[in-house]
C-alpha cells in the first residue's frame, strides 16, 4: 500500500503526500481495502500531511459515501501533532471537529503516543 502502512495488526498510519486527484483516488482505494476486511480499524495521521485541493476532493466524497461504514469499523483516528500551538490549538477545535466526523477522534504528541491511544481503542 502506498498511503497507510499496518503498525500492528488493526492499527494503520497513514503515509504520503496526497497532492493530486489521482492520489486521492488511490488512497479511497486503499482505505476501501482497508474497510473490506471487515474489522475494527485504528487510523494514525500527521497533521503535517493535509492532502492537496486536488487530492481533498475524491477523498471527501468517499468519506460522506461510507459515513456508516467509517462508524462501525474506525474505532478512532488519532491525529499527530508535534507542535506543542499546533496541538493545543486541535485539542481546542476538536469537540467541534468531532461532531462532523462518524467515528472518535484523538491527539497525540507523538507516534509512540498515538500508537498507546490506538492500541486502546482497539481493546
Amino acid at each position: 500500500m502506498k498511503f497507510f502502512r499496518e503498525a500492528e495488526p488493526g492499527i494503520f498510519i497513514a503515509t504520503g503526500r496526497l497532492q493530486t486527484e489521482q492520489d486521492g483516488c488511490d488512497w479511497t482505494a486503499e482505505y476501501s481495502e482497508l474497510l473490506a476486511a471487515d474489522r475494527p480499524l485504528a487510523v494514525i495521521v500527521n497533521v503535517n500531511d493535509q492532502p492537496e485541493v486536488a487530492a481533498g476532493k475524491p477523498m471527501v466524497l468517499w468519506m460522506k459515501a461510507r459515513k456508516a461504514e467509517l462508524g462501525r469499523l474506525i474505532r478512532v483516528t488519532v491525529y499527530i501533532a508535534d507542535d506543542d500551538a499546533e496541538r493545543a490549538e486541535l485539542e481546542r477545535t476538536l469537540p467541534g471537529r468531532a461532531k462532523a466526523l462518524p467515528y472518535p477522534a484523538a491527539i497525540a504528541a507523538s507516534e509512540a503516543d498515538a500508537l498507546f491511544l490506538a492500541r486502546a481503542s482497539l481493546i
